[in-house]
């Protein structure tokens, strides 16, 4: 594998500045994305040959405009951007924000309850025939302005997926296993291995060829990861030859709403040990054994 140029750290999550100087920060940004959505007329999309995906629900629909139109802003912009939402009701009236995207582009498409797969999945059912990179998103982040330049920036390599954010698994070898979640460190910026598991909320890039095996696979991880696309996602693109390629950041970070993580799967999954859970059901041994290989190369 390739050793990291420049290493440096991964795309922070949130601003490091202190707590007040931070939510003025924040503050100042959810204004002006609110002014620019209520007054710009230019369209959300552009010449880039790649969609952008993300879903939403439950009370996040109010707050989701924000993540769409930061990427908007961006200094490349979707030949497509998709909103997946489960709910039999939604009503696009009730979320002016949203309307103001969608008037300029976004789509918003009905899908059924995925669960945190919906972000992907339906699109790779029902489009990967177009041939298009998919970039992942979530709805509780506000994006820099070089985003989605950075992961198209990186892509290109066969059998490598972009990704701004992973951390480097670790394996158990008597027990031919992988080590508990929380033990795993970031991986280092600029690596590719197949011992990176990448987190997609933060952007990723998905190939064509690999969202061909993920409409393949099917549904089969609302048995074995209903809570938890990461880990079906890392554990397909180990099966199909797909390394994850963490990206330098070039000094940005990613805005995270304020209170937005009250409903995220963070405190289920990570705190309550739930990624186990599903990363035992998920990951076979010929997986693990393909980690341990790459760990030993691995820089």
């Amino acid at each position: 594998m390739p050793s990291p140029h420049n290493p440096g750290p991964q795309l922070a999550l949130d601003s490091l500045l202190p707590r007040v100087p931070r939510l003025a920060y924040k503050a100042g940004l959810i204004s002006m994305l609110r002014l620019r959505n209520r007054f710009s007329r230019h369209k959300i999309t552009g010449s880039a040959d790649v969609v952008v995906s993300m879903t939403s629900y439950g009370r996040r629909l109010g707050i989701v405009a924000h993540a769409l139109e930061s990427i908007a802003a961006g200094s490349v912009r979707p030949a497509r951007m998709i909103l997946w939402v489960d709910k039999p009701d939604f009503e696009v009236a009730t979320y002016p924000m949203l309307r103001n995207l969608q008037r300029r582009g976004l789509e918003i498409l009905p899908c059924e309850d995925l669960g945190p797969h919906k972000k992907y999945f339906p699109y790779c059912r029902d489009f990967t025939t177009d041939r298009m990179d998919l970039v992942l998103a979530d709805d509780d982040l506000m994006y820099p302005r070089r985003w989605l330049e950075g992961l198209l920036g990186a892509a290109g390599h066969a059998h490598e997926i972009p990704a701004y954010r992973a951390h480097r698994m670790r394996t158990d070898a008597a027990r031919c296993a992988l080590e508990d979640y929380n033990s795993w460190a970031p991986a280092p910026t600029g690596s590719t291995s197949h011992a990176n598991f990448l987190t997609g909320g933060a952007g990723a890039l998905l190939p064509p060829r690999l969202q061909s095996a993920i409409r393949e696979a099917g549904t089969a991880f609302r048995e074995v990861a209903p809570r938890a696309d990461d880990i079906w996602l890392n554990a397909l693109a180990i099966r199909n030859g797909y390394r994850r390629r963490v990206v330098a950041a070039a000094g940005q970070h990613l805005t995270m709403y304020p209170r937005s993580q009250r409903e995220a799967l963070h405190s289920e999954n990570v705190e309550g040990g739930r990624n186990d859970l599903q990363i035992a059901a998920v990951f076979r041994p010929h997986d693990i054994a393909t980690i341990a290989a790459d760990i030993v190369n691995a820089p």
